[in-house]
């Protein structure tokens, strides 16, 4: 039975304008956005042996070496803000096999909720990589049928390990407030939740800082806009990609992490509306102010370049000179 069948005419129609209002709504709270050109240096070819890194949106980012491929927070469904409210939530196949990778090695999730984890166990279980992540995200792997071979988890105290010629280590850390104060969707999920399930049933399950290291090259990926200084003592980073929805509410958040990681390369991410498909363009979260982020890491970095690709870009990063990282052609 159309699960529309019950319902009458009235009924129906009052739900499509509230719904088709709602998206109207959206389209006004999430501006549209196109990076600078000034923060987009282009090559026409990747240098030799360069790693090669690809937004997709949110926090999700594909890094490429020549033998390995990450995937990085993958969220390419990307539902609207009505389906949110509304519907359990599943993964888009369709927008997965338009924008990921055919080769795919390891999939690491830094926190689980919805738009960092959702899509990221049907990735691993069709392709055949690795899920890596809390006891949280592997309990949603296992919901989705990964046997427990495909999956790492990573303690709250971190971990450290290879996959291919990638060394990953993740660390400990903390998701940034929103609204100064709140933390969407707190604790853990300890047995195997049900699939579909709906946005708040993606609890935050702890968070990790995921550091990639390979071609003596590493990147630091903070998918969301806290830390804990400690845990990245001592560290250091050629590329930050810095996280930065609710940046506000954590102090000094960007100097902290400048100051312990001294990156060559800043390229924010996570600030980006997720609730349209990327072919409708970079639309951006209410209070993100991305020139005011771009001239603060510019005066605290020391010269590091400050990079903004749009979806899908590929930024090419050599090893021997990262402040050489520039944009490519993605067939290059």
């Amino acid at each position: 039975m159309d699960r529309h069948a019950s319902r009458s005419p009235s009924s129906w129609a009052v739900t499509e304008a509230l719904r088709s209002h709602v998206e109207e709504s959206c389209r006004r709270i999430f501006p549209r956005w196109r990076p600078r050109a000034d923060l987009r240096p282009r090559l026409g070819k990747a240098p030799d042996g360069a790693t090669r890194i690809r937004w997709l949106g949110a926090a999700g980012h594909v890094v490429e070496t020549e033998r390995t491929t990450i995937l990085i927070d993958p969220f390419l469904s990307r539902p609207s803000l009505w389906r949110v409210a509304t519907s359990p939530l599943v993964p888009d196949e369709d927008a997965i096999r338009a924008h990921a990778p055919s080769r795919i090695h390891a999939v690491a999730c830094g926190h689980s909720h919805y738009d960092h984890l959702l899509d990221a166990p049907l990735i691993a279980k069709n392709t055949g990589a690795l899920l890596i992540g809390t006891r949280t995200t592997c309990a949603f792997g296992e919901a989705a049928g990964l046997p427990p071979e495909r999956m790492l988890v990573v303690p709250p105290s971190g971990a450290t390990f290879f996959v291919g010629d990638v060394e990953l280590t993740l660390v400990p850390s903390r998701h940034g407030k929103l609204f100064r104060t709140w933390t969407p969707f707190p604790g853990e999920v300890t047995g195997t939740p049900t699939l579909p399930a709906r946005a708040w049933h993606y609890r935050l399950g702890g968070t990790l800082g995921i550091m990639l290291r390979a071609g003596g090259l590493t990147i630091y990926h903070n998918g969301s806009a806290d830390l804990i200084d400690a845990a990245i003592e001592g560290k250091r980073a050629d590329v930050l990609l810095v996280g930065l929805a609710g940046r506000n509410s954590t102090p000094r958040y960007l100097s902290r992490l400048v100051h312990a990681l001294s990156p060559s390369v800043v390229v924010p991410t996570h600030y980006d509306s997720f609730f349209s498909p990327l072919e409708d363009g970079v639309r951006l979260l209410p209070g993100i102010d991305l020139d005011g982020f771009v001239a603060e890491a510019r005066s605290i970095t020391r010269g590091a370049r400050v990079i903004t690709p749009s979806y899908g870009e590929v930024l090419a990063v050599p090893s021997e000179d990262p402040r050489g990282a520039a944009i490519v052609d993605p067939r290059d």
